[in-house]
């Protein structure tokens, strides 16, 4: 089986077969119940904290949200669950988790400061976020009565970048955990599991 990448066509491995055929079955790997696990595998008062601002989850919400699904007659995660509020995500998805680094000049050579963060994916967000902008330099411009702090690179844009390195990662894959590398002069975010080049 082959399969387009840009303008070539490439031999598909197993991992790229098997994601084909869930297509296929209209069904994605995020959405697959994870039957040997009940709902008490999940971290409910997390999820309850991040949502408390929008709602009050209840066991139907888990469900319509696809953190649950129904199989043989109970409640059991689904792997996107699993992986946004499972108490031991790491014993089944051992990469799941955001190395950040700041180094100095513009290569690895040398590293400064690094942090692994390991908090459910949608605080990992906020904790990169906070790792970049206390590296991150910023300026400030004086006006003709007050003066402004201009980052050297958009928060808004660097968030995106963030937020979807850790919501498209191929989290059926494994080998590394999702990068961020803030050099001198620029901030590199990695997701090599979804990136791989066959």
């Amino acid at each position: 089986m082959f399969i387009r990448v840009g303008s070539t066509n490439r031999r598909a491995d197993a991992a790229q077969i098997q994601e084909l055929r869930r297509y296929a079955n209209h069904g994605s790997f995020d959405e697959q119940p994870i039957p040997e696990l009940n709902s008490e595998a999940l971290d409910f008062r997390a999820a309850s904290e991040l949502f408390a601002p929008v709602r009050k989850l209840t066991p139907s919400s888990f469900r319509n949200l696809r953190v649950t699904t129904k199989y043989q007659e109970h409640d059991v995660p689904t792997v996107g669950g699993y992986l946004l509020f499972g108490k031991d995500r790491f014993d089944r998805f051992p990469d799941a988790w955001v190395q950040a680094g700041r180094f100095a000049g513009k290569d690895r050579s040398r590293l400064l400061d690094s942090t692994e963060i390991r908090t459910h994916p949608p605080g990992a967000a906020e904790e990169a976020m906070r790792f970049v902008q206390k590296h991150m330099s910023r300026e400030t411009v004086i006006g003709p009565v007050r003066h402004a702090d201009r980052w050297t690179m958009p928060l808004v844009a660097l968030r995106e970048a963030i937020v979807n390195a850790i919501v498209h990662a191929d989290y059926a894959q494994s080998g590394a955990p999702i990068r961020v590398a803030v050099f001198d002069d620029r901030i590199e975010i990695e997701n090599p599991v979804s990136c791989r080049s066959d």
